[in-house]
């Protein structure tokens, strides 16, 4: 998709290019080939100083687009010596936030913006092909998690690129795949235990799943930690933010079709908005709470920088 895009030594900074918009995973699955076309955009920061070819990190932003603590993070990754491409899912699609409607950019928009980033950062001379890692936040952190299930990374790289290791901050882990077939590449969630907006009871038995299919994933629990809890920010209630009123899974089957059966035995689909719509109206609620926590937010760090030297 982006073959023409190419770079020369010392090459960064602003980037255009092409990506697609499919809506659920559904889509990918089904017909990726066909998803609307879509301009996408996005940042490559190099460190100040560096030498040989670089490690890299795809971030991938919330819901609510680029905050304090994923930039600050961002800073800390170039000035340990990584390379950042930003990516910008949000902009190109002329969207500020999706906090209040969890539709017009979805978990398979950004993961295609991603792969797609990617694929063309696999070609760049600074970059380490086999070096380049995805770190996300709670909508960014769910594309960044299930970017690791392989039935979705053999659709959207066919030719093989994958990410040396999934960091996936708070995500909404809310779909169990029906093949569990997931990358050898390492997965660490880290989860606050007193989220109510991704709920972390989620992202733990997906984690137990994956493991016990061989896969190479793990949680961090913060027992105090709220959604953000590596912010500075104050706790605030957020009555308008849309979050999933339930603790059970959607299901995806072989053939990517997406079902929710409620608590009385009725079967949704979720493979299209108008299923989407339907499902909120179902299962979601409204009002959530947010913020940062000083002890978390440093353990946070420690956690995550151990894991990034560990296998970048």
């Amino acid at each position: 998709m982006n073959e023409d895009l190419t770079f020369k030594k010392g090459q960064f900074g602003y980037i255009e290019y092409k990506s697609s918009n499919p809506f659920e995973f559904h889509q990918i699955i089904k017909d990726y080939k066909n998803s609307p076309p879509q301009d996408a955009k996005g940042w490559l920061l190099f460190p100040e100083k560096f030498s040989g070819k670089l490690s890299c990190m795809v971030c991938v932003h919330h819901s609510g687009g680029w905050g304090g603590a994923q930039y600050q993070m961002m800073i800390q990754l170039l000035e340990a010596g990584y390379a950042v491409f930003q990516v910008d899912s949000f902009d190109a699609r002329g969207v500020t936030s999706t906090t209040e409607d969890q539709l017009s950019v979805t978990y398979a928009m950004l993961m295609a913006d991603a792969y797609e980033a990617l694929k063309f950062l696999s070609r760049h001379p600074d970059i380490d092909k086999k070096k380049i890692g995805i770190c996300g936040w709670s909508l960014g952190g769910a594309a960044s998690l299930y970017s690791a299930w392989l039935p979705l990374a053999e659709k959207l790289a066919p030719d093989g690129e994958r990410f040396a290791l999934h960091l996936n901050y708070y995500p909404l882990a809310i779909y169990w795949p029906e093949e569990m077939r997931w990358s050898d590449s390492p997965i660490l969630n880290l989860l606050g235990g007193k989220d109510d907006y991704t709920p972390f009871s989620l992202a733990q038995r997906l984690t137990e799943g994956i493991k016990g299919e061989g896969g190479d994933c793990r949680y961090i629990l913060y027992e105090e930690g709220l959604h953000g809890f590596d912010s500075v920010m104050p706790k605030t209630f957020w009555p308008d933010s849309i979050v999933p009123n339930t603790e059970k899974f959607a299901r995806i089957d072989r053939e990517g079709d997406i079902t929710y059966e409620t608590d009385d035995g009725e079967i949704l689909p979720g493979n299209t908005m108008e299923d989407r719509i339907v499902l909120f109206e179902k299962i979601a609620a409204l009002g959530a709470w947010t913020g940062g926590n000083w002890d978390i937010r440093k353990a946070a760090k420690k956690d995550a920088f151990e894991f990034i030297e560990k296998f970048l």
